[in-house]
């Protein structure tokens, strides 16, 4: 039935979880060694990936990760951390992946009406 939504058990829902975790984890890794450099566009292609393929939850399980990901790099980054541009940039990115999440859950469902 196409109208109805797909169900996952238990173990894709794991499955998805470990594989975005080590998707997340490189991506951070990447994000440390360049330093100054945004991949911002890798992170925002990583939740799109995630949460077109998944649901909701796992998509915002992986900006979750995505986030803290970030905050690492840019504590080895040596971002001043007692600033409070810091915890605003942390802030904005937060919102602006959670809003990318949301409207690719919105465009899966427009698309499948």
């Amino acid at each position: 039935m196409p109208d109805t939504p797909p169900t996952y058990n238990i173990f894709h829902v794991v499955k998805a979880v470990v594989l975005t975790t080590i998707i997340v984890s490189l991506l951070g890794y990447i994000d440390c060694i360049t330093g100054e450099i945004s991949i911002d566009v890798l992170y925002i292609f990583c939740i799109c990936v995630v949460t077109w393929f998944t649901n909701t939850l796992i998509g915002i399980v992986c900006v979750l990760e995505i986030i803290l990901a970030k905050t690492t790099a840019d504590y080895y980054d040596h971002i001043k951390i007692g600033s409070h541009l810091y915890e605003w940039n942390t802030f904005t990115y937060l919102f602006i992946y959670l809003v990318v999440c949301l409207l690719v859950k919105k465009l899966k469902k427009a698309l499948s009406a």
